[in-house]
């Protein structure tokens, strides 16, 4: 019915639009007139009521040294301490306020721009509660401090930080949707029915701005859509996880400190997304060729002409009926597209597996082992020697072998293996980078080998991360009476 309505030549436009002029915003009906909500006046009236009380608090912290036996009355201008200029109070205030809003605006623009390009109900309402959390976020006073201005400065610090995290990865991802449309689109459209399903191509004439009043991310085309934005709204949910488990190591005592802490945790993050290095470089450069590359399996046209190779080489139609034509095509999509899954969660395992294997090498270290606890080499019965009465010997715990581990292999490989490769060599044997190996990889043994694979890799990762979760749960328990970790 709405829709109707709105398609009725009479109907005028009333939606409310927002301008930007000289660092302003103002907000204009459909009559180019000037107006205010009246929502929004009750929260700038919420807003000087706790401007007034922090106010307030800064000046009576300097009056807290008078005390009632001094209360004269030629004391009386001391003890109201009237030498407090309370217009500089105010006008610090209110200057720190307003640059608190400008950096929570600038946030709020990337996510709102990540929002217009997200398609999934889900994401939307996670981005839109985001969204509002930044709005109703306010400084942590620390009724301790003298004054309140470090106590802004550390907030707009950690909204710097977050917007410098969120812009850099979204303007990367925008950048990587855009080379695998390129990719995509490479040989041009034909309309014909092959190209169902596949992102539609960007009009490459004229850029625009999402955001009216500044560019806050890369300029987009008119009709340029990247759905894939709408996983921004995990981002919120992984720093304040990160904080919170920061937050339980060292424990601050005070909003101050709490707000230090989140503030070198969040400097932290971005240190790491800057310097971080391609998982796959760790491993051996053999595997970033077979598996990383991408090459195949990354491209929707070449995993097509794949699919109707597998057809063409399997395919007996004369002896075949229209059923068991139909089974067949079935049967062969469902093996691509199993073969797909299977490589793309085993270079998704493989990832975490490593950036566990570094955690559980400075664990290690730490706790008095060597590199080499973390390899497998498989040993062939041919190697080994023959004893006539072999014992049943009770398990070895690892901590025994502190002062002598002449028994243990120290093997350390010189990059990274995937698991299998530390159990059989011959299964582990696998190749994405070419037409050949992957139609290898087709058939009913590849399949069950590529699963084996996968397996093998799950339970690396799952191994190491129980011994990561156990190694760090000693920093969580500390002594009834430890001192207070200083957060500087």
């Amino acid at each position: 019915r709405s829709t109707a309505f709105m398609e009725f030549a009479g109907v005028e436009n009333h939606d409310d639009f927002h301008t930007n002029e000289d660092g302003y915003i103002h907000t204009q009906d459909q009559r180019v007139a000037y107006i205010i909500y009246d929502v929004a006046l009750e929260d700038l009236k919420e807003l000087e009521n706790q401007l007034l009380l922090v106010a307030s608090q800064c000046i009576e912290k300097d009056k807290s040294n008078v005390t009632g036996e001094q209360f004269s009355g030629s004391n009386i201008l001391g003890w109201a301490h009237a030498s407090v200029d309370r217009c500089a109070v105010l006008l610090d205030l209110w200057t720190c306020e307003t640059a608190l809003l400008e950096k929570k605006c600038q946030l709020l623009d990337v996510y709102f721009e990540a929002y217009q390009h997200t398609l999934d109900p889900e994401e939307r309402f996670a981005l839109a509660q985001a969204i509002t959390d930044i709005m109703h976020k306010r400084p942590r006073f620390d009724l301790k401090l003298e004054y309140f201005v470090n106590t802004y400065k550390d907030e707009c610090t950690c909204l710097q930080l977050h917007l410098q995290l969120l812009r850099d990865i979204v303007n990367q991802q925008i950048d990587a949707q855009r080379e695998y449309v390129h990719k995509i689109w490479r040989e041009g459209q034909r309309g014909d029915i092959s190209e169902f399903g596949l992102p539609y191509n960007v009009i490459t004439k004229q850029l625009i701005s999402l955001n009216t009043s500044r560019p806050t991310l890369k300029n987009i085309y008119l009709l340029e859509f990247h759905p894939s934005l709408g996983l921004v709204c995990v981002i919120p949910k992984a720093l304040e996880y990160t904080y919170q488990e920061f937050y339980s190591i060292c424990r601050p005592k005070t909003a101050s400190k709490a707000s230090n802490l989140e503030k070198q945790v969040l400097q932290l993050v971005v240190d790491e997304w800057l310097t971080m290095e391609k998982t796959e470089t760790f491993y051996s450069s053999q595997i970033q060729k077979d598996l990383f590359a991408e090459v195949l399996l990354g491209d929707p046209v070449l995993v097509q002409e794949i699919a109707l190779s597998l057809l063409e080489v399997g395919a007996d139609e004369e002896k075949k009926t229209d059923s068991e034509k139909q089974l067949f095509i079935l049967d062969s999509f469902s093996t691509m597209l199993e073969l797909a899954t299977l490589c793309h969660r085993l270079i998704e395992v493989a990832t975490e597996s490593t950036w566990l294997a570094r955690f559980y090498k400075a664990f290690a270290i730490e706790a008095g082992f060597g590199e080499f606890h973390l390899y497998l080499r498989p040993m062939h019965f041919e190697s080994a020697s023959h004893r006539e009465k072999a014992d049943h010997l009770p398990p070895i715990f690892i901590t025994s072998l502190l002062e002598d581990d002449s028994c243990v292999d120290r093997y350390i490989p010189s990059s990274l293996p995937l698991s299998i490769q530390e159990i059989d060599s011959h299964i582990g044997k696998l190749s994405f980078r070419t037409r050949d190996g992957v139609m290898q990889l087709l058939c009913p043994s590849g399949i069950r080998n590529m699963q084996v694979i996968l397996a093998c890799q799950v339970i690396q990762k799952n191994a190491l991360l129980a011994a990561v979760q156990q190694a760090s749960f000693c920093y969580l328990v500390q002594p009834p009476h430890a001192p207070d970790i200083k957060v500087s």
